[in-house]
């Protein structure tokens, strides 16, 4: 009763804040609990869930089934890694009341979603299919637990922010993709990496993101900048690419004959916490030649190289920038004719 009570408080404190003019749906699997739907796929196949609504994926311990996106939808989590005791990506501390996220399993978006916004979830992973026009999808604050993959297509308008890639990457190896920004993002093991061979066009921008203990990566056609790249054993393939402000572990990385203020060969023991959560490890710790390295962002000059600099910067355990309860107290039991309880609960918003 008490798990039901805490999750009825936190999504309609949630649904207060949210505009009115869409619907807002609940996605609930846990078993007891009343909600609109039980997963993704049941929702984006109901006629009542038009373009433009929302879809709320609450916490479970059960993967939501996600099926194909046909629709413009925002579909919200709780964020990740919230779960201090987790001993294989442990968690931050604080962030939410509840410490189980909502994850998503593997989602195919296809022509018709264009618009659609991914905020605050975990990602088994998503393969995007061909679009005649742009698709302006957005992916911010998210858990990457299985790739992102580019079918043989056309592709343009992705964006991926301040998301934490965990040991898979994105491959986009044939057709065309255009407008692609990656900024301010953690690509973290040796799968964590970027194969890009598909990159066309001059307005493709990977910024301000941490690639730590991965593979090498292929970026073409790119603005490339503000990255720390800790990957000491191989060469990045930089082709048509502006390649500034970075920081590579490796020593004899090959980079353009146009490349400026890069640094190489640097001790990466120097330039992370490496203590702290799965994502706080990689903030830059004091001293760090990474700080003030970057190229100038907007109004932020001299940012700080890496996931967590520049204007917009990574957020520890991707919370969603919607209010959120951190801390809530009910109590254990309440007396059999007792028509009141206290409640006590604490409440921010998460930019």
């Amino acid at each position: 009763m008490k798990k039901f009570f805490l999750s009825s408080v936190v999504i309609a404190f949630l649904f207060a804040a949210l505009p009115a003019q869409a619907k807002i749906w609940r996605i609930n699997n846990n078993p007891g609990v009343t909600a609109d739907f039980t997963s993704l796929t049941l929702a984006t196949a109901s006629a009542s869930v038009v373009n433009g609504d929302t879809v709320h994926l609450e916490s479970s311990t059960t993967d939501y089934t996600a099926g194909t996106l046909t629709k413009r939808l925002v579909i919200i989590g709780l964020g990740y890694f919230l779960n201090p005791a987790n001993a294989t990506t442990p968690g931050n501390a604080g962030l939410q009341a509840v410490t189980v996220e909502s994850r998503l399993g593997y989602i195919t978006i296809n022509n018709g979603a264009n618009g659609s916004k991914f905020l605050g979830i975990a990602f088994a992973g998503a393969q995007i299919n061909g679009s005649a026009t742009p698709y302006n999808l957005v992916f911010e604050k998210v858990n990457f637990t299985g790739g992102l993959t580019f079918a043989n297509a056309t592709h343009s308008n992705i964006t991926i922010r301040k998301s934490f890639f965990n040991n898979t990457g994105v491959q986009a190896t044939t057709g065309n993709l255009s407008n692609f920004v990656v900024e301010n993002c953690i690509f973290n093991g040796f799968s964590g990496y970027m194969s890009l061979q598909s990159l066309t066009g001059t307005a493709n921008i990977i910024r301000n993101n941490t690639f730590f203990a991965t593979y090498f990566s292929d970026i073409p056609n790119c603005y490339f900048a503000n990255n720390i790249i800790e990957s000491p054993s191989y060469d990045w393939v930089f082709t048509n690419t502006t390649v500034k402000n970075n920081l590579f572990a490796r020593a004899s990385q090959v980079l353009p004959v146009t490349a400026t203020s890069n640094q190489l060969g640097v001790n990466m023991t120097n330039v992370f916490l490496l203590t702290g959560s799965f994502d706080a490890r990689l903030q830059l710790k004091p001293g760090s030649p990474a700080i003030g390295a970057g190229l100038t962002v907007g109004a932020v000059v001299s940012p700080d190289c890496g996931a967590f600099g520049a204007t917009d910067p990574y957020k520890l355990s991707g919370i969603p920038n919607i209010p959120s309860i951190y801390a809530l107290t009910v109590p254990i039991s309440i007396p059999s004719g007792t028509a009141t309880m206290n409640v006590t609960f604490s409440t921010r918003n998460t930019n």
